[in-house]
């Protein structure tokens, strides 16, 4: 790939989160109703479970957020957009009325994170508390014994971002966009962005986000694939879901190839096929301690890593996708970008949620510099 001619910025849009990290128990669990591994609920019994925990640890979150801190943190021109809650009205003496003043609590707070790591933000206020996640990990009563994680998510502001907030400008500014892979849901609003950057030549980031997601808009995001210049990260669950949603098989009819307890001979065709022609879809398979591939031009490129302890996963692959568009955005070679992030994931992996002190990213932002 060839430098790119315009500034490297990089515009994300998506969900404004705040992170909190809690331990728990089963009997916690059951009794707010967080009884799967991710799951939606409602702001409300979210927020009476959050008043419950003394103990909790909270940081920015959504995973076009995370993107966008780790980004920033490399030393990439950063910009976010996102919908957060707007702080209740006051009396103002000057005007003599009620006006609003900005941003909740939780809103300034994911601003303030966001600001930190040198990302310009673009938080649009709306009549609902900012969006807030649950990162439970269970001492016991989970089904998977001690040690589970159960995430359960309140949107809730996050979800009144709409395609009228989203500027010409904004996408003709960018070398590069992210989107949120859980605002697949809103149609219009991803298709409004993708034909913005389609008409200004600008590339695209999807990453999938989950298993679900995958599953359910594998059909959509395959003929967004054809029609627009799309990069799309995913895991390898999330691949196999892809996979088997299109071509209606089971990766277990083939069996496993090499190293993969998830690739077959078969995929590894399909996503070799998805990705023929010369410039686009490009396809970044994230495999945790395998590293990751990359499909493009059909062709497919290996990037190894080495398995490490992981305090918490959460942001990991995020802050893989964000050095690698960081890299991108520099015209440095697919190999280069997968090994950089393979590198910045496993940094993050040493603390929860997608922080990392910058001073440890300063060896790989100097890379990044060159």
């Amino acid at each position: 790939m060839s430098k790119i001619e315009k500034p490297a910025e990089l515009l994300c849009i998506g969900n404004v989160l705040v992170d909190f990290f809690a331990p728990g128990d089963g009997d916690f669990a059951r009794r707010h109703g967080i009884d799967q591994a991710v799951q939606h609920l409602e702001y409300e019994a979210l927020a009476a479970a959050l008043r419950e925990l003394p103990e909790k640890f909270s940081c920015s979150g959504g995973g076009a957020a995370n993107v966008a801190k780790i980004a920033g943190l490399l030393g990439t021109e950063v910009r976010f957009i996102g919908a957060a809650g707007k702080a209740p009205a006051a009396f103002s003496l000057a005007a003599g009325s009620l006006a609003a003043t900005g941003l909740d609590e939780q809103g300034r707070f994911f601003e303030a994170e966001l600001s930190a790591a040198g990302v310009k933000t673009r938080l649009l206020p709306r009549n609902a508390p900012t969006g807030c996640c649950l990162i439970l990990k269970l001492s016991d009563g989970g089904a998977a014994g001690e040690g589970e994680t159960r995430i359960a998510a309140a949107p809730s502001a996050s979800l009144k971002l709409g395609k009228q907030d989203i500027r010409e400008e904004d996408i003709r500014r960018a070398g590069l966009v992210v989107i949120d892979g859980y605002m697949t849901e809103r149609q219009e609003l991803v298709r409004h962005v993708l034909d913005l950057a389609n008409h200004g030549g600008t590339a695209v980031v999807l990453d999938l986000g989950s298993s679900a997601i995958a599953r359910t808009h594998a059909h959509e995001i395959a003929t967004y694939s054809r029609i627009y210049p799309l990069i799309l990260f995913m895991n390898e669950e999330e691949s196999v879901a892809f996979y088997s949603a299109l071509s209606r098989r089971s990766p277990g009819e083939d069996g496993p190839a090499g190293e993969s307890e998830y690739f077959t001979e078969d995929m590894y065709r399909f996503f070799l096929g998805l990705t023929a022609n010369e410039l686009f879809p490009i396809v970044v398979v994230k495999r945790g301690k395998w590293g990751a591939m990359v499909f493009a031009g059909g062709n497919i490129l290996k990037s190894r890593t080495f398995a490490v302890r992981p305090r918490d996963s959460t942001g990991a692959g995020d802050a893989f996708c964000a050095a690698f568009v960081s890299a991108w955005l520099r015209g440095l070679p697919l190999s280069k970008c997968a090994d950089l992030g393979n590198k910045t994931a496993r940094l993050v992996l040493e603390a929860p949620g997608a922080q990392i002190e910058q001073k440890k990213l300063k060896g790989l932002r100097k890379n990044l510099a060159r």
